[in-house]
């Protein structure tokens, strides 16, 4: 967790009701520029469980069955809670990622306004969207996942998508790999596009944060820096940090990329720029499958 423009080369920005961004993302004809049209299906449930069976065995289906079960009580008791519809809140529910939307919806406020930065197919911005009646989501996704993103959040008035890729300067240091968009992308792919991160500041279309998500595949400390200004705020009180660690999941990546991504990563310069910008910080999760963890910086004088 993904991001925005520099003075003069903002990249399409669209919502519901402005549609000027889509046909510069995708043409007139529906299709990706640079050729490919991406699906917007996804796996059903059974073809999912028969993979884990056949890959995995039993065990790892009977585990996997206990998750999704939970998941679906999850998704029952938002929709009671927090008005969030089952249809909406149960992808969430049963992701890896369950402990931090529940924290995350806990110390939501209706009239937020939440960054997903790296939002990639919007598993936070469509129930945040939900659960905010008075406020607005800005979803950063450069990736092919904005298509998906911006079929999937059609419905909701209060989502502004931004086609940027977030940086502390303009460049094209980011790639895609599988879909996500960061340091650790393929460096043999092409680059995406990164913008100034100032530049929101000056954008008065886009509203400034209350509430900010990050997951950006490897480059978090260069979107840190870059967001330091927005995040020092007073209004801004609280961050959720997908921190991609240099363990031997990365390590897959090929050689380049992977040393690339060691220079510029540094969980300790992280903290000191929330410490800097006036938040506390706290690791809340650790993700299964890869080891990520995800960092929460509060600030513990915000109302």
């Amino acid at each position: 967790m993904s991001m925005c423009s520099s003075s003069g080369s903002r990249g399409p920005v669209w919502s519901p009701e402005n549609d000027e961004g889509r046909h510069a993302l995708h043409g007139t004809d529906g299709r990706l520029r640079g050729g490919g049209v991406v699906s917007t299906q996804t796996p059903s449930l059974f073809s999912r469980a028969f993979r884990v069976l056949r890959k995995r065995g039993p065990r790892t289906l009977a585990k996997h069955a206990w998750w999704y079960a939970v998941g679906a009580l999850t998704a029952l008791w938002w929709q009671l809670r927090y008005d969030i519809d089952v249809g909406t809140g149960l992808e969430a529910a049963v992701s890896d990622e369950r402990p931090v939307f529940a924290d995350l919806f806990a110390n939501l406020r209706r009239d937020d306004v939440f960054y997903d930065v790296g939002a990639h197919v919007g598993i936070f911005t469509r129930p945040v969207a939900a659960y905010l009646t008075e406020g607005t989501v800005v979803a950063f996704e450069p990736g092919e996942g904005a298509s998906r993103l911006r079929t999937s959040t059609g419905e909701h008035s209060n989502v502004i998508l931004s086609e940027t890729a977030i940086s502390q300067q303009a460049g094209d240091g980011y790639h895609s790999h599988q879909g996500r968009v960061g340091l650790l992308g393929n460096s043999d792919a092409a680059g995406f596009e990164t913008v100034d991160a100032h530049d929101i500041l000056d954008d008065e279309t886009i509203p400034l944060p209350t509430v900010v998500k990050i997951d950006v595949f490897g480059a978090e400390l260069d979107v840190v820096k870059a967001l330091e200004e927005l995040l020092a705020r007073d209004e801004c009180r609280l961050v959720y940090l997908e921190a991609h660690l240099p363990t031997t999941f990365q390590r897959k990546r090929p050689d380049d990329v992977f040393e690339d991504y060691l220079d510029a990563w540094s969980l300790t310069d992280l903290v000191r720029v929330f410490y800097s910008a006036g938040f506390e910080v706290e690791p809340i999760y650790l993700r299964r499958d890869t080891h990520d963890v995800f960092l929460k910086a509060y600030k513990a004088d915000a109302e």
